[in-house]
């Protein structure tokens, strides 16, 4: 019998992938938080990155760090809220995920009389940690931006980590994790929370030795391998974005010939990724530019480089396809796009597309 061996990359969001590389430096970080907090020092960690850095990842394996070290630890993934929904609804949902993240019945612990919501979550604290027979405690919660709409959340987190029944009773170390335009919208409602949740780690795209090595250490023993350009290739497209480095790896890894991953390959991969990105992300993306908008950012996704406004303007005047755009409003059309996050500006004030693999899907499917 045929026997082939399973695909080793792990695109679907959450999953452990086999290599968690370019990510050594902030898990040493983490691992020195919690011997700090073992010594009675240290403070809450906020985890900052833009969609597909792998958050929810180094989460899970924040949560086998501290486990291994004999904590307890929860890890909870907040749903997207509606404007209906009160604060109160919120921490209560939370402190119930809490409960079943750690094996305990929220009937246990969550009574049925309503009050202050800062006061429900400062008694819902000090008594999670008195069921578990004290010890330490990690709370790992994911995906706060989906509770923006509500900045008053994480105010409330705040007043009851600071309140001093837990501070002299409880031994919590809390893990937030957002994208950070998520977080920019807590602080600007609610400035102390940025004081509070002072220590970061902020998650970027890999660079070109971290892409190789997590490409070649995840298919180690797999029997397939990938040509050096194709690895070259790969960081050219994805720069080092994580989940897109895993789901273009993923379709090349099922589209190798002859157990090995060359040109042939390249093309189909590329293909079924762009696609996957259009339905999981890039389309919803590309929605946010109005039509005016989509054909300067068809400029960029063509050049895919840092240009000044001056720049595009002249590429926009000589285009023959483009002889009725209103090319004195240029400047607002890109301000806009940069504030929808589809354009990204360096410190010369030129702007370049967010995302190469945007870029692709754009020219290809736009």
């Amino acid at each position: 019998m045929l026997k082939l061996a399973p695909n080793p990359f792990t695109p679907q969001s959450g999953l452990e992938p086999k290599v968690l590389g370019g990510r050594e430096e902030v898990i040493s970080e983490f691992v020195r938080i919690l011997k700090n907090k073992e010594k009675g020092q240290g403070a809450h960690l906020l985890l900052l990155g833009e969609w597909g850095m792998g958050k929810t990842t180094l989460l899970k394996f924040y949560k086998k760090i501290a486990q291994s070290k004999g904590w307890y630890a929860a890890y909870v993934s907040l749903p997207k809220i509606s404007p209906r929904e009160r604060s109160y609804d919120v921490i209560q949902s939370l402190t119930e995920e809490l409960c079943f993240g750690l094996g305990i019945e929220p009937q246990e612990l969550i009574g049925t009389r309503r009050k202050n919501t800062t006061i429900f979550l400062v008694e819902f604290l000090s008594a999670l940690y008195k069921k578990v027979n004290n010890g330490f405690i990690l709370v790992l919660i994911d995906d706060l931006q989906n509770v923006s709409i509500m900045p008053a959340v994480v105010d409330i987190l705040r007043l009851a980590l600071s309140h001093e029944q837990v501070l002299r009773t409880t031994d919590y170390l809390f893990v937030l994790s957002s994208t950070p335009e998520g977080w920019e919208g807590f602080i600007k409602r609610h400035d102390p929370v940025g004081r509070f949740f002072r220590k970061k780690q902020i998650l970027g795209k890999l660079n070109y030795p971290q892409v190789e090595m997590t490409i070649k250490e995840t298919i180690k023993d797999s029997g397939i391998s990938f040509k050096e350009e194709i690895i070259a290739r790969v960081w050219e497209y994805t720069e080092g974005h994580p989940y897109e480095l895993q789901l273009l790896c993923s379709h090349l890894y099922d589209n190798n010939i002859r157990k090995l991953v060359e040109e042939e390959s390249w093309e189909p991969a590329l293909v079924a990724t762009l696609k996957d990105l259009g339905i999981e992300h890039f389309s919803q993306l590309y929605s946010r530019a109005s039509e005016r908008e989509r054909e300067v950012l068809n400029v960029f996704a063509e050049n895919r480089k840092f240009m000044t406004i001056t720049e595009v303007r002249d590429i926009l005047i000589y285009d023959k396809k483009l002889k009725k755009f209103p090319v004195a409003n240029v400047k607002n059309f890109i301000y806009r796009l940069a504030d929808k996050g589809l354009l990204i500006r360096d410190e010369s004030k030129r702007y370049r597309i967010l995302d190469n693999m945007f870029a692709e899907y754009i020219l290809r499917f736009r």
